[in-house]
């Protein structure tokens, strides 16, 4: 068997140099598409590691555009991968946001939906202030599937900068939760108005040491758009009950949270968010238009949801004031309505939302709120 050197030997020089060569160059395109843990960990990205995201990126992107399909996905996840890396720097999120600003201009200018969701794949991931920009493009679209999609990456920036802390400005952080506001309120499609809620509801799990405005803000966001929704009877209630429940469950898990903190406004907004899905079952028994008990699931799920972020509200409200949690009673208004006990229903329910109850006075609710 030849050795190394003696296949060598058997080269003329100038074939040898070319052997060699190519042997010095091999790990340095090995090293072009691959990024180390170190340098995407690192606390603070230097010259160096910045020409390793250069590289790295030059050589995967121009593979991502092209127009081998399956080349161009496996460059995708490539690009994506760094990101992934559950201990990804906030430092290496900037570099790699700024690397990729070529590239991003270049999709935007393709204006095709293959290149508008790497974009916004790419950027819930990074969680920067370009990827706020984009994100937020994608939320103005015209496109139905692209302003779910953006959506949802917007929760992921949320998720991002909560896990790996923020890359992006707390302004950055205002604008998207402004905008998923104003789609919840506005946006007539409720695959994008669940979209947005869900977002929302991210959004209500940024830890409170940090970012209390902005996690307080997308509960009450959240909370008002589902009121809203619940009591706009221009579309069927299974539907109306479905995006409330979406609200109540992220703003009861926000809000049930040990060591955790909110804000008056998130409170009230959650209360009249639970007040509202109790009531709707409640005006169907005061004016006798409810259900059979075999054929009410949707109005009991109504309440139970309801009362259960009703009940981490107001304790919620009692440790914000620093009142004993214990003097919080949860209520059993489901399995009442459930169980065809309308009367007990009415009377507890009406007791607890009705003119003149402490819900109505404490949170300066109008005393038909509830019940009328």
């Amino acid at each position: 068997m030849r050795t190394r050197s003696a296949f060598l030997s058997k080269l003329t020089p100038l074939m040898a140099v070319g052997f060699l060569n190519l042997a010095l160059i091999a790990p340095a395109n090995a090293q072009m598409g691959t990024i180390p843990p170190s340098t995407v960990e690192s606390a603070s990205v230097n010259g160096s590691q910045q020409s390793q995201i250069a590289d790295f990126i030059a050589h995967w992107s121009q593979r991502a555009s092209g127009t081998d399909a399956q080349q161009a996905f496996r460059a995708q996840a490539k690009l994506m991968e760094p990101l992934i890396n559950s201990r990804v720097s906030i430092s290496f999120r900037r570099a790699y946001s700024e690397a990729l600003g070529t590239f991003f201009d270049q999709l935007e200018s393709n204006a095709d939906i293959g290149s508008t969701m790497l974009a916004l794949r790419l950027s819930g991931e990074l969680g920067t202030t370009r990827a706020t920009k984009i994100v937020l493009a994608g939320l103005n679209s015209d496109d139905l599937g692209t302003r779910i999609f953006a959506a949802g990456r917007i929760g992921r920036i949320f998720r991002t900068t909560a896990t790996n802390g923020p890359a992006l400005s707390a302004s950055d952080l205002d604008s998207l939760i402004a905008q998923l506001e104003k789609t919840a309120s506005s946006d007539t499609n409720e695959s994008v108005l669940s979209a947005a809620i869900q977002a929302l509801g991210v959004g209500s799990t940024l830890p409170s040491d940090d970012f209390l405005a902005q996690r307080a803000r997308c509960i009450t966001a959240m909370c008002n758009a589902s009121s809203t929704q619940l009591k706009n009877n221009d579309s069927e209630l299974e539907s109306r009950v479905r995006i409330a429940m979406l609200g109540a469950g992220a703003a009861t898990f926000s809000l049930s949270q040990i060591g955790e903190d909110s804000t008056e406004e998130a409170i009230k907004a959650s209360v009249q968010l639970g007040a509202n899905m109790i009531s709707v079952a409640l005006s169907g028994v005061i004016h006798r238009t409810i259900p059979d008990v075999n054929d009410r699931s949707v109005y009991v799920a109504s309440v139970r949801s309801g009362e259960s972020l009703l009940y981490f509200a107001l304790r919620e409200h009692a440790e914000l004031h620093r009142r004993p949690v214990n003097n919080v009673q949860q209520t059993a208004f489901a399995d009442l309505l459930q169980a065809g006990e309308d009367r007990d229903f009415r009377n507890q329910a009406a007791l607890l939302l009705g003119p003149g109850s402490p819900i109505i006075t404490t949170f300066d609710f109008a005393d038909d709120a509830f019940v009328n």
